[in-house]
């Protein structure tokens, strides 16, 4: 019997190594730890470098007290609406007239959506009118246009600088413009326009009369701004309160739990008050009949003129002091609690550190800046002192004329900072 033959076994290929090589590796490593070093080392001699340098630039300061008050207003709250679905038909701080709609109560979802149908249908209504009573087309035309235009801008601005309530009502004009502007082109007859109007009108009448017992319009019996935040304060903060009120009154003031809306409240008459304690040296400064700048800390981004109403009896070394203004604000409509600044004097310079003042031997004062690689002494007037900060300006001639020379201070110059002994022409390694 044969024995089977078996084929050779193919001898086993070394399979190669990839990647680099051990001394590829050793390379980078080191390359690793010598670029480590570098950069250790910089931020150690950063940090014990005996000099800091910092860029002079222009800086507005005030010189100003922070006082933690109230804003008072004559307020009157709406009654609160039940038994269907509430919708606010103002914005907050808009004008409003009286016996003007501020709210309108339906019966259910089905009348809201019905008083959205009117809606369109009254500014169809007015479109409609106006293109029947249009003869002039194409004066009326160029008007239109300039209306638009004027729209955008206004839109633009509003949008740039945040006013959404404002931007909202932009938009909305912006649209009803443009219907307008296409009406004042198209060819329609009188005819074919008086259809529609008719159509229009019927339309209207058919959903009034079903809204007439699904919806109840909230109207206001006074003029005033609306607001739609009711806070509890309304009943125990008001002007006719702060005549006699006591600075322990004010500090121990709650608001009223009891007072409460869904639909907002109305704010009457054009003033409006800010009230707070005070000690009474700070009180002191202040005068009944005279005019102080203001401006709120965190909510207007603006100063405000207001006049000092009254100035209270001391009590436990503290005073109430409150401030009117009759400026038409509607931001001013959902202040309350608020931390105010008084602003006693304005003043412009140039910002340097504290640490950066320096009096030379000749016991003039000034800043040295780093001129190339030294150290150039420049003659200042402080004009301010902040927190941590100078506001300065540079030093006039003996004659009171500018000094424009190198030794003048100019916004954007390097100035040096620093504990160690520095005079002028020194070489300075940073």
């Amino acid at each position: 019997m044969k024995k089977k033959r078996t084929a050779p076994k193919a001898p086993k290929k070394k399979i190669q190594k990839t990647g680099p090589s051990t001394a590829t590796t050793m390379i980078l490593v080191l390359f690793f730890l010598m670029v480590s070093a570098y950069v250790i080392y910089q931020i150690l001699e950063n940090m014990h470098s005996p000099y800091d340098v910092t860029t002079a630039y222009h800086y507005e300061a005030n010189d100003e007290t922070i006082f933690l008050g109230y804003v008072v207003r004559e307020e009157s709250v709406l009654p609160t609406q039940t038994g269907g679905v509430l919708v606010l038909r103002r914005e907050e701080g808009e004008r409003i007239g009286a016996g003007q709609k501020v709210a309108t109560l339906y019966s259910d979802d089905t009348s809201k959506e019905i008083e959205a149908q009117l809606d369109v249908l009254y500014e169809k209504l007015e479109h409609l009118n106006f293109a029947l009573t249009e003869t002039e087309a194409a004066s009326m035309g160029a008007k239109l246009d300039n209306s638009i235009q004027a729209n955008l801008f206004s839109l633009q601005e509003n949008l740039h600088t945040g006013q959404h309530a404002a931007l909202e009502k932009d938009i909305s004009e912006l649209k009803a413009l443009v219907v307008k502007r296409e009406f004042s082109t198209a060819a329609v007859s009188p005819e074919t326009l008086n259809t529609q109007i008719a159509e229009t009108k019927s339309q209207i009448k058919s959903l009034e009369a079903q809204q007439s017992k699904n919806a109840k319009h909230i109207t206001v019996s006074g003029s005033g701004l609306f607001s739609a935040v009711v806070d509890g304060y309304e009943t125990v903060l008001t002007p006719e309160a702060l005549k006699t009120m006591t600075p322990s009154k004010l500090a121990g003031i709650t608001p009223d739990k009891n007072i409460n809306s869904n639909v907002g409240k109305m704010i009457s008459g054009d003033t409006w008050y800010y009230v707070a304690n005070m000690d009474e040296s700070t009180a002191a400064t202040y005068k009944v009949g005279t005019t102080v700048t203001l401006r709120f800390v965190k909510e207007l981004d603006r100063t405000l003129t207001m006049t000092v109403d009254r100035v209270s009896d001391s009590e436990n070394g503290q005073k109430l002091v409150s401030f009117s203004c009759d400026e038409y604000l509607p931001e001013v409509t959902l202040l309350r609690r608020q931390s105010a600044s008084i602003i006693h004097e304005s003043f412009s310079g140039i910002r340097v550190p504290t640490e950066a003042i320096r009096v030379n031997d000749d016991g003039v004062t000034g800043v040295y800046c780093l001129v190339g690689m030294q150290a150039s002494f420049k003659p200042v007037d402080i004009i301010f002192q902040g927190n941590g900060y100078y506001l300065v300006e540079p030093s006039k001639k003996a004659d009171d004329t500018e000094n424009t020379s190198s030794t003048r201070l100019r916004i954007g110059d390097s100035v040096l900072v620093t504990a160690q002994e520095l005079y002028h022409g020194k070489v300075i390694e940073l």
